[in-house]
Formats: C-alpha cells, structure tokens, sequence
C-alpha cells in the first residue's frame, strides 16, 4: 500500500493522503538496515539476525523465539516500511515479554509516519541488542 502510494504520480511533495514523499523514500531506504549485512554486528549478521541469536540465548522458556517467529511469519518486505516496523516491534516486544528489549509499541502506534516508525523499530532494536550483548545494558 505504501509503495503504491509513493509511485503515484502526483504533483508536488505530497500525495493525496498528505503523506511526504521524501520522507517515505527515506523510511524505504532504512528499513534495508533490519536485514542487510552489518560489519558492526558478530559474523556481519543483519540486525535482525543478530538480535535472534541473542534472543534466543535470552529465552525464558525453550522455543520461545521459534514459536515467535512462527506466529509472526516472514518479516515484510523493505518497500512496506510501516508494515516492517510493526514486525520488529512484535518481535522484540512479544507477549508475555521476555524483557530484553524497551517498550516500543505505543510509540510506534502513534506515529504519523512511516519514517519516524522505521527510527523508533531500528533504535528499540539497536538498543535491545546492546542490552542482550552487554555491551549497554539497560537494567
């Protein structure tokens, strides 16, 4: 639905719906950053990777990550920015939390825009990762 948004054409900025068209560019281009390749992280895994591993070495109960991804299926595609937010925020949120990660839920929820969503998604991520790897813990 996004892209299609963003593909019309229209004249000026914005679209119809008065969403920015740059900013959705933008999101598009940062949602790469959940599954390219990251040199910052062990073994160059993506972020969603390497917060996986880490999840799972973090498990309250054996399984629980597999089950997780399961139930949430493949992480949408990198043209649905808002759509692949809401993924990440399943995934390092789940219910009942396995309190590795910050709440992000409701920010994400009320977020206007796509490209604030993929920010909030990449920074809980980021930091959910720090926390698991010790590196930054939270608590």
């Amino acid at each position: 639905e996004e892209l299609q948004q963003f593909s019309k054409p229209s004249s000026g900025m914005y679209d119809e719906g008065g969403n920015d068209r740059m900013s959705l560019a933008r999101a598009i281009s940062k949602c790469k950053q959940f599954t390219s390749p990251n040199l910052n992280m062990k073994n160059g895994a993506s972020l969603v990777e390497r917060w996986i591993e880490l999840a799972k070495e973090n498990e309250r109960h054996p399984g629980q990550i597999e089950r997780l991804l399961g139930q949430l299926g493949d992480i949408p595609p990198e043209h649905e920015p808002t759509e692949r937010a809401f993924w990440v925020g399943a995934l390092i949120n789940p219910l009942p939390s396995m309190g590795v990660a910050i709440e992000i839920r409701p920010k994400l929820l009320v977020s206007k825009k796509a490209e604030e969503r993929v920010e909030i998604a990449l920074d809980g991520m980021l930091k959910s990762i720090k926390h698991m790897d010790g590196s930054e813990r939270m608590w």
